[in-house]
Formats: C-alpha cells, structure tokens, sequence
C-alpha cells in the first residue's frame, strides 16, 4: 500500500461535442466500471476527482478527451478543516470527523481495529489540510494513511483484510509466472475488479517463481497482500489487464474451496 492516492488518465474517442463541452468545463467526478459481463469480476475499478481534461491531438479522424483523475483528490488537496479535538476521544472518532468537516463525499474505510479503541493523550487543534493531520495520526500510531475508492483508510502494517481471498491461477485468469523477491509477488492477470489494494490474493506456489533462495520461506502459504495495482483496459483492443505487487502474509491460513472468490 502507499500514501500516494490513486491516479487514472482516461481517453474517450468521439464524445459529441455537448459531452465533450460538459465534461471539459462542468464535471468534477469520474467512475469507471470495468470486467466481464454477467459474472463477479465486473465492477467499480476507479473513482475519483477530475483534476485536469483536454482535447487530445489525434493521428487519425477520431476526436480524443483526455481525462485526468485522481482518487480523493478535493479531500486530500483542496479540503479544509478547522476544529478542535479533546482528550479521550478514539482515533476512529477523530477520523469519522475529519472526513464529515473536510468532504461529505468521503468515508471511512478500513481503520485497524488496534485503532478504534484507541483514545488521544490530550486535546488538538487543527487547522489546515486533513490529509496532513491524517498522516501525523497514522505516524503517531505506527499505522498508514491512505485513500481507496473515496474511502479513507487508516491500517497496521499486521492487520488481516477484512473479507476473503481471492484465488488467482491460469483458470482463474492468471497471465504468465509471477516474480517473487525477498517478500514480494509481482504478476498480472486478466482484468479484475475483485482485485484491490490492502485486499488478500492465493497464489499457488507451484505457480510462481522464485527469484533467490531469501524469500522462499515466505511462499509457504502462497497468501498475499496488495500493496499497489494497475489496471488496464481499451475498447478499441483486446488487452485487459490487472497487474500487481503484494507481500507475503506469513503464518496465514489459506481459506479452501468454495471460501475462494474467483
């Protein structure tokens, strides 16, 4: 996972010129659904502000709009928050806060359940951007601040996703071998929106390959958390593509069987 938020540059050919207007001028929001028809790898892929759209030149007649976007990008570069917090409050309680003063599009994510008990040592008073604060907090309590799909998240490095892992094989849509060094998975897969950051993955051992002997110890469970994510996709071809980095959960427990989502 990183602090850095989520990016998407977007490319729609031949918008009427109505539509190419009002999303160069008005809109202010773009989501993207992306997957297979009629089946659970279809869903939300980005959501995010609009930070910049243009008129792309083209090398053929299609008429090109770029777009882009970044996720939370009013609430972690444009909203404000003057307020003050008391002593004893939880940080979960400060974060539900922050993000209802700054931006009531946001909301709260995954926060670590260390977290939600946890009560501030004296009062503070902030004045400024809240993504500023959030990351002082998150430092504070040895955790990591980021924003996912409008969502403001606040974890532990040790914490265990919520929800269940999704198995990746060739059946299930895995491409290629995928790269594994020191504690690190690298691979790519067939567009799937299952797939997220902070989100637990099971790769076979027999499917990876091992690039030194430091990490093999690591593979015993074949479990994984998403750290980062890219996921790509044209109308006008046929890739369609989910690549990821993830890191070794040692000591998980593989869910089996029918508890895999795929």
């Amino acid at each position: 996972m990183s602090a850095e938020p989520n990016r998407s540059t977007i490319q729609i050919y031949n918008l009427s010129p109505a539509t190419q207007n009002f999303i160069l001028s008005e809109a202010k929001r773009i989501i993207i659904e992306a997957g297979y028809e009629n089946s659970e790898q279809y869903g939300l892929i980005f959501d995010g502000d609009i930070v910049k759209a243009i008129r792309r030149a083209a090398q053929s007649i299609d008429k090109v709009t770029e777009v882009i976007a970044q996720d939370g990008d009013m609430f972690l570069n444009s909203g404000f928050i003057s307020v003050s917090y008391s002593a004893g409050q939880t940080t979960q309680s400060v974060l539900s806060q922050m993000q209802g003063i700054a931006d009531d599009e946001m909301t709260l994510g995954s926060v670590s359940s260390d977290l939600k008990g946890t009560k501030l040592a004296r009062g503070k008073a902030m004045f400024g951007q809240p993504k500023d604060y959030a990351t002082m907090l998150a430092k504070s309590e040895g955790a990591l601040f980021y924003v996912n799909d409008r969502k403001i998240n606040l974890v532990k490095p040790g914490d265990l996703p919520d929800g269940q892992i999704v198995d990746l094989s060739p059946s299930s849509g895995l491409i290629g071998t995928p790269e594994q060094n020191d504690s690190t998975v690298s691979g790519k897969c067939l567009l799937n929106p299952l797939l997220n950051v902070n989100k637990l993955i099971h790769i076979s051992n027999e499917f990876v390959h091992e690039t030194n002997e430091i990490g093999k110890a690591t593979l015993s469970s074949g479990v994984y958390k998403i750290i980062k994510l890219k996921h790509t996709g044209d109308t006008l071809g046929n890739d369609w593509y989910t690549e990821f980095d993830a890191v070794a959960q040692p000591g998980t427990i593989p869910l089996t069987g029918d508890s895999y989502k795929t």
